[in-house]
């Protein structure tokens, strides 16, 4: 006799948000997003990292990142979620100077996110709960505008270093613990190498997708480069692309070590991650080789509307 696996409730919930995504277009369920392209070349932190220097490499592209002393580098999924809404509004508005809202927690709430305050104690044992999502967000908005971001790419005919910092200041007026303002909008001043790096390529993506599966920074990676991959390969055939794990594991395998017991780790890390991809982008078509990974030119997530008027 056969037996019936249980959903948990958070699985229920993925795979109800799952179907959604695939019933309705972007476009009409008004979540078409976009991403800076920077995010599909190289990938930020998985986790806390030691120090103030921070280097992800992809082919010729190598991204380094420099964080303000005593700020932290940028890690998770909050600056992916961040980096995500800032090029969405670049995009929209095409303006350099962001309101994030009245409140932390309706900002919170356009992520996906859930809204708790600080510091508190459970009530079995007193120990203090860690920092809740209005604290870790203030902090990753602060780390990733303090930080800069540089991108190097070499190829054979040319070298050129990219300076982009992400904004030219950031004013938070939110109250940590009860997650509202007191009368001042919060705003974010983007700069303007930033600005242009995006509106030089925006990368669709459907932002249904994107709070789905925010639990998993690998996933978010994966699901911004496997979608800008299958965009700009549309029309270049069906050919699959073959890529070495060790290349993978450079570019996403943010805490793997580069031997193989991190490969192992991370092969299965990345395996996982996939399957949740696959979940809100089921055309995505990656295929296990064993040295390599075979990326199958797939339908992107956001597909080029078929008109010659532009909707608004």
């Amino acid at each position: 006799m056969s037996r019936c696996r249980v959903l948990s409730p958070s699985d229920a919930r993925f795979l109800e948000q799952a179907l959604a995504i695939q019933d309705v277009d972007p476009r009409d369920a008004r979540a078409l997003g976009y991403t800076a392209r920077i995010l599909t070349i190289a990938t930020l932190p998985h986790r806390a990292q030691p120090g103030d220097h921070y280097e992800r490499s992809n082919g010729g592209y190598r991204l380094i990142v420099q964080a303000m002393p005593g700020a932290g580098l940028p890690f998770g999924s909050y600056p992916r979620l961040l980096l995500s809404w800032l090029s969405t509004e670049i995009v929209r508005t095409r303006q350099r100077e962001l309101e994030l809202g009245p409140s932390m927690a309706q900002f919170l709430k356009s992520l996906g996110l859930h809204t708790s305050g600080g510091r508190g104690c459970a009530a079995a044992t007193g120990k203090p709960h860690s920092a809740g999502t209005i604290i870790r967000m203030r902090r990753q908005i602060v780390s990733l505008f303090g930080s800069r971001f540089i991108l190097h790419n070499i190829t054979k005919e040319r070298e050129g270093v990219e300076l982009l910092p992400i904004g030219d200041g950031v004013e938070l007026w939110w109250n940590a613990e009860a997650g509202t303002s007191r009368g001042f909008p919060s705003i974010i001043r983007i700069s303007e190498p930033f600005y242009e790096h995006v509106l030089r390529g925006p990368v669709p993506v459907d932002m249904r997708a994107l709070r789905a599966i925010k639990r998993s920074p690998l996933a978010l990676d994966m699901y911004t480069w496997l979608t800008h991959r299958n965009f700009v390969m549309r029309n270049g055939g069906r050919a699959a692309t073959k890529i070495p794990w060790s290349a993978l594991q450079v570019q996403f395998g943010a805490d793997y070590p580069l031997d193989s017991r991190g490969r192992a780790d991370f092969k299965k890390a990345f395996h996982l991650a996939y399957r949740r991809v696959k979940a809100v982008y089921p055309a995505a078509n990656l295929r296990d080789e064993g040295d390599s990974v075979a990326l199958v030119p797939s339908a992107p997530h956001v597909r080029p509307r078929r008109c010659s008027t532009l909707s608004r």
